[in-house]
């Protein structure tokens, strides 16, 4: 018979260690990203495998994978898994665009001197469905600084679009953007609904 693994560790210690919120680790227990510690109340332990998986979890979460995702692989590994994966060295992501480089297969700018990206193009491409349908000159900036400076205070929401898709909204909206963020959860309900 296999030993349990010791459990050492309360929720505050836990969120200490993980760098997280306790209320992390309990929204992370409820969508099953975390096992359960199997009890409940003030004196519940975790073990230095849910630490680990929180640890994992946070280094998936900044290489960009949806929750989804970082659910599916989890469930999948053993906690021996979970710790030869923290071993491996996090891919260095130098910028936004070279993540999306990354994930749409095209190299990191540095390594195409002055090609174009094809990864960016598909993702342009595909942005370009979703934007305003007045035409811009082609040298006025994609993003205005003016209109999209950060705001003192902010809610994020998170719109889970399918088991693979969420779809991340700053709130407060005017009423045009809401308009428009309607406009466009119909849409992706209509793109989710097609048969494949």
């Amino acid at each position: 018979m296999e030993a349990a693994e010791p459990l050492n560790y309360d929720l505050n210690d836990l969120a200490e260690r993980a760098d997280v919120p306790p209320r992390t680790i309990r929204y992370y227990i409820q969508e099953q990203l975390l096992p359960s510690p199997g009890q409940v109340g003030p004196g519940v332990k975790y073990s230095p495998g849910h630490l680990a998986r929180l640890r994992l979890i946070r280094r998936l979460q900044r290489e960009g994978q949806p929750l989804a995702a970082i659910r599916k692989r989890l469930q999948a590994m053993d906690n021996d898994a979970v710790e030869a994966a923290l071993r491996t060295p996090e891919p260095a992501v130098s910028s936004a665009a070279d993540y999306v480089r990354s994930v749409m297969g095209a190299p990191p700018a540095a390594a195409t001197s002055g090609q174009p990206q094809r990864g960016v193009t598909v993702v342009h491409e595909t942005l370009k469905r979703f934007a305003p349908s007045s035409p811009r000159p082609a040298e006025e900036p994609r993003f205005s600084p003016s209109i999209h400076k950060p705001r003192e205070r902010s809610q994020w929401e998170r719109i889970t679009l399918t088991e693979d898709f969420e779809l991340h909204i700053r709130r407060p909206l005017s009423r045009d953007a809401n308009r428009r963020l309607e406009r466009l959860l119909e849409q992706a309900r209509r793109i989710f609904q097609e048969e494949p």
